[in-house]
């Protein structure tokens, strides 16, 4: 697995829910800086995107969507992609990021999301 160099110093953050009506609005609206939509969940896709966000003032990473904001699925085990991505975020930037994973079933496939907070930075 490819490790991103993200910088994000171990956090503590509350992290918010974030429901299926919300990334749908999201959806709706576009990608735009706060906000990004990949088809597939291949970390090696979705990794700078994750770090830029847990760098900045976070972000909304959806997955199983294509830049046209066309839900297309992801038709992998739903279990395995989550577990997956929780891999990822505690394994693949040199800190762990934190951040909300959630899905919803489409009749496409699944549509997995990362909500990344803004990160604490080791400092108060």
């Amino acid at each position: 697995m490819k490790r991103f160099a993200c910088g994000v110093g171990n956090t503590d953050s509350e992290v918010m829910s974030i429901e299926w009506l919300d990334v749908l609005n999201r959806i709706g609206n576009g990608e735009d800086a706060r906000t990004e939509f990949k088809r597939n969940a291949d970390t090696s896709l979705i990794g700078k995107a994750l770090c830029a966000f847990a760098n900045s003032d976070g972000g909304l990473l959806v997955l199983g969507v294509d830049d046209s904001r066309g839900v297309v699925g992801i038709r992998e085990d739903a279990e395995k992609v989550q577990e997956r991505l929780t891999s990822f975020l505690q394994n693949g930037c040199d800190s762990p990021i934190t951040a909300e994973i959630g899905r919803h079933e489409t009749e496409d496939g699944w549509v997995h999301w990362i909500d990344v907070p803004r990160q604490r930075r080791g400092f108060q």
